[in-house]
């Protein structure tokens, strides 16, 4: 009976051994053929593998490059300038001189003056050369009439005389009164006046310029600023019509 035990024992330990080995047999890992790369997934002893790096988002990847028998060679592109930085002009433009801003002597043939707008105007050949601000009598309000009412002529008269030394600095004296003038003033009994000029400001007084035009200062002249008198002083000769509107 102890016998037959051993003996199936065994039978049983080599029937599973036999197994075994044709299970081995069977199932051997496939030999690679002669010439064959090596797997590209081997990595050498001590190094760690390297795992390839997806493109980034939204960039397409790298095309094979064609050959270059099909590529167009393209000029390298232009260098791009420096940018140029904007400086201030610390140095202001140079000036011209005074005497090219003005007109040149005997170039204006009419003069006009408006009263309300406190404005004297040269013109040559109907068109106008340059504007003045000015000053009038202290009474501006209507046509000169009487001696000593402060008021400043209205009418068509001429440039008849001019005054280098007088107490303003240079005068153009106007041709005031007229026939028309001096006929109203007998006819009241009065005398009309006279010496109504376009000047400057009073001697000793230069440094006052455009201030003078605050307020209407004169006994009935038409006053500008000393450099504007010299200006005017070589734009109008004797002779020159001028109007003076209300």
């Amino acid at each position: 009976m102890k016998f037959r035990n051993v003996l199936s024992v065994a039978l049983a330990l080599t029937a599973i051994n036999g197994g075994i080995l044709i299970y081995q047999h069977f199932n051997k890992p496939p030999t690679p053929p002669s010439g064959a790369p090596a797997s590209t997934t081997s990595t050498p002893t001590g190094i760690p593998p390297v795992t390839p790096t997806a493109p980034a988002e939204g960039t397409p990847a790298e095309k094979t490059a064609p050959p270059e028998s099909q590529t167009t060679k393209k000029p390298p592109p232009a260098k791009t300038p420096p940018d140029q930085v904007a400086t201030l002009e610390l140095k202001p433009p140079p000036r011209k001189p005074l005497a090219l801003d003005l007109p040149p002597k005997g170039i204006a043939d009419w003069v006009l003056v408006e009263k309300k707008a406190r404005r004297l105007t040269l013109f040559f050949n109907k068109k106008p050369l340059k504007s003045y601000d000015i000053a009038l009598g202290q009474q501006p309000n209507g046509p000169k009439r009487f001696q000593g009412d402060n008021k400043t002529p209205e009418g068509r008269y001429k440039i008849d005389a001019r005054k280098k030394n007088s107490d303003y600095h240079r005068a153009l004296h106007i041709s005031y009164p007229s026939a028309q003038d001096a006929a109203f003033a007998a006819k009241e009994k009065r005398s009309a006046g006279g010496d109504i000029m376009i000047h400057g400001l009073p001697n000793g007084m230069d440094s006052l310029g455009r201030l003078h035009l605050l307020r209407d200062w004169t006994a009935g002249c038409i006053a500008v600023t000393n450099t504007e008198i010299e200006e005017l002083w070589r734009a109008i000769p004797n002779g020159t019509p001028i109007e003076i509107r209300p």
